[in-house]
């Protein structure tokens, strides 16, 4: 195009058009899970999704999606202003078998132009079941029950030897839908009634149970607070299985008035060394305190229930539905993520089973 050309051009308010750019970005996963930086260059400072894709690119139809938000700052892995929005994403826990998987990340585009898969997508990791910590496990009741929590069998099911879970003590069946509540004229703190207690869902990690806010009961205050307060809901579901058909909820033993369980035990009072013995010739007493607390999980050996014979209905892993919708091809192109709600960042997937159980006095 010839330089009069072009100025006609611009005289006529007809300036060749500037194409936008796609999203740039990283991605790595390791077995502390997915992580990653995500921008779009036609506008810099805006935070925009990020969508991940296990077992195969959008539009696959063996890909599950999820969508996560670039709103974290990243230490490593980026440089300058992209340090401001990192993201990080949670495997899911049918992956975590020790074989190789993939997962591949696409910056969605803030003006709806392609949405580009980032660099080092597709990513892959090989990483083994994470350890089972719990106090207790706790029976799905049945396939519908799964249901009514919108449990996920390819997010939240992570298959374990038997001997995982063969020493932790079962717990009180889940056989109902979750029952949400909040105080009459506020909108938080959510609760969750269970067992008879009050157990609080924190905001950041309502997405990862997929609850549904709106669905809570309205409560009078003095209703809430007249139940015993529990431990706090952990950061996502964990569901369990061994060789059988059973299905277990890993969560903590909640403690009433009195309750004899190891896991409920106040902290031992402090002794004086003063029993009222006869002190030995050095002058020291003889008596001998330990302090130690038993450990919750080894007071169960409770084995019942794993072999598939208490003749409960049992959980089923099949007829998994969790595949993402997703019509765009493995170029990267996506028209949109179906994507299920994914586990706030701020569940990270490696801590979860880690955290230290909360003891209650009696």
């Amino acid at each position: 195009m010839t330089r009069s050309v072009l100025v006609l051009l611009g005289l006529a308010g007809l300036a060749p058009a500037v194409h936008a750019a796609g999203p740039v970005g990283a991605v790595t996963a390791d077995c502390a899970g997915v992580a990653g930086w995500a921008q779009d260059p036609d506008a810099p400072a805006t935070t925009i999704d990020v969508h991940l894709y296990f077992d195969g690119p959008a539009g696959s139809p063996t890909a599950v999606g999820v969508p996560v938000t670039a709103n974290q700052v990243l230490a490593v892995g980026c440089r300058g202003e992209q340090c401001q929005h990192g993201f990080h994403g949670a495997f899911p826990l049918s992956r975590l078998d020790g074989q190789p998987h993939i997962v591949h990340a696409y910056g969605i585009d803030t003006n709806g132009d392609p949405n580009l898969e980032l660099s080092g997508s597709p990513a892959t990791y090989a990483c083994p079941p994470l350890p089972v910590v719990a106090g207790v496990k706790r029976h799905i009741a049945g396939p519908s029950i799964l249901d009514l929590w919108h449990f996920s069998t390819y997010f939240d099911l992570m298959k374990v030897a038997d001997l995982d879970i063969a020493g932790t003590p079962i717990g009180t069946t889940v056989d109902g839908p979750p029952q949400l509540a909040v105080a009459e004229g506020t909108t938080a703190p959510l609760w969750l009634l269970d067992q008879g207690f009050r157990r609080l869902v924190a905001p950041e990690i309502v997405g990862a149970w997929r609850f549904d806010p709106a669905a809570a009961a309205v409560m009078p205050a003095d209703t809430i607070t007249g139940l015993p307060e529990g431990t706090p809901l952990a950061g996502r579901p964990i569901l369990v299985q061994g060789t059988g058909p059973e299905v277990w909820l890993l969560d903590e033993h909640q403690c009433g008035a009195d309750d004899p369980h190891p896991a409920c035990a106040g902290p031992e009072s402090p002794t004086t060394g003063d029993t009222g013995d006869e002190p030995t010739s050095s002058g020291s007493d003889t008596g001998d305190d330990t302090g130690s607390e038993g450990d919750p999980s080894a007071s169960g050996t409770e084995t019942t229930g794993d072999t598939g014979t208490t003749g409960a209905s049992t959980a089923s892993t099949d007829g998994d539905t969790a595949s993402s919708t997703g019509d765009a091809d493995a170029s990267g192109d996506e028209g949109g993520c179906g994507c299920r709600s994914a586990a706030p960042t701020s569940a990270w997937l490696l801590l979860l089973l880690a955290l230290p159980r909360p003891r209650r006095s009696r």
